[in-house]
């Protein structure tokens, strides 16, 4: 028996098949969730989003055209979700600097080449184009895809996968040569 594509699946989801949108879940919460764990930094928040997208999924899944790719659409539900909590941190910050001094948080540190990689370029790029980088590298979507997702042209995306690849490089050369001084 051949498995449902996640098309197949949220066309079923749409005509209220709950069993449908319960393999969507379970195929995508983790995915989604270490996306929106990468820009937001916080487990509880990131949790709180990929119920929130699930949620939305949910409720908006009549309206989910056959012709789009599932995967495209829910990371447009869960981007969405991750700029209201980046939105309403940067409020709450603004607030906190008002009635005092902002304490600085400590990332966690994880081993490895890569995750090493991750913290550079998640220190080096602004968060649009982290999150550009993320959804192509991490997430293997195409230009058009990561467009879709976050409201920019497909040029627009390798525009920015391209000057993001230089910055990195230049900020990991950086790197390299303090560690050997």
């Amino acid at each position: 028996m051949c498995a449902k594509s996640d098309e197949q699946l949220a066309l079923l989801a749409a005509g209220g098949d709950r069993g449908a949108f319960g393999t969507l879940v379970s195929r995508w919460e983790s995915r989604l969730y270490r996306f929106v764990l990468v820009r937001l930094g916080s487990d509880h928040d990131s949790a709180e989003v990929v119920q929130e997208t699930m949620l939305r999924a949910w409720r908006a899944m009549p309206r989910f055209k056959p012709s789009a790719k599932f995967s495209t659409w829910l990371f447009s539900i869960a981007h969405r979700e991750t700029v209201n909590v980046v939105r309403r941190r940067q409020r709450d910050q603004k607030d906190a600097r008002r009635e005092a001094p902002a304490n600085e948080t400590e990332e966690r540190e994880t081993g490895g080449l890569l995750a090493e990689v991750w913290r550079i370029a998640r220190e080096t790029l602004d968060d649009s184009v982290f999150e550009v980088v993320w959804l192509r590298y991490a997430e293997d979507m195409e230009p058009k895809q990561i467009a879709r997702v976050t409201g920019k042209t497909a040029v627009g995306v390798r525009v920015a996968l391209h000057r993001a690849r230089q910055r990195l490089a230049d900020a990991i050369g950086e790197q390299e040569s303090l560690e050997a001084e």
